[in-house]
């Protein structure tokens, strides 16, 4: 029996243009509370925004500093992995989310990447 996931928020549904005409209205000097109400944006999710555009014009949406600060492998590397893991999974017929790991353990160590202790340990 399938299950139909019904979404109960719209967290994270902000696309980065909505973002950036309500940071324009807040600098033109509206309150930011105002700006998110009559865009229903989250007053917590436009200040965070603005937080971010006027320390970097980071351009994104919601969270990444704790997955980029505890990043491994590069995007390029990163990839390179996924490519070596869809090619064996091709042809082994499926790998075990532990056979992955262990790939990606031994693919750190071949490209002399500093790892974790507790990658070794388990």
């Amino acid at each position: 029996m399938p299950r139909n996931y019904i979404r109960k928020t719209d967290w994270g549904s902000v696309t980065y243009e909505e973002l950036e005409k309500a940071f324009v209205e807040v600098k033109r000097g509206k309150s930011i509370r105002t700006v998110a109400k009559e865009r229903k944006i989250g007053r917590s999710t436009l200040q965070r925004y603005m937080k971010k555009a006027e320390e970097k014009r980071e351009k994104t949406v919601g969270y990444r500093g704790t997955a980029e600060a505890r990043r491994i492998l590069s995007e390029e590397l990163e990839e390179e992995l996924a490519e070596n893991i869809r090619m064996l999974s091709e042809r082994v017929h499926g790998l075990t989310p532990k056979k992955c790991r262990e790939i990606a353990f031994e693919f750190a160590q071949k490209n002399n990447i500093p790892v974790p202790n507790n990658w070794g340990e388990q």
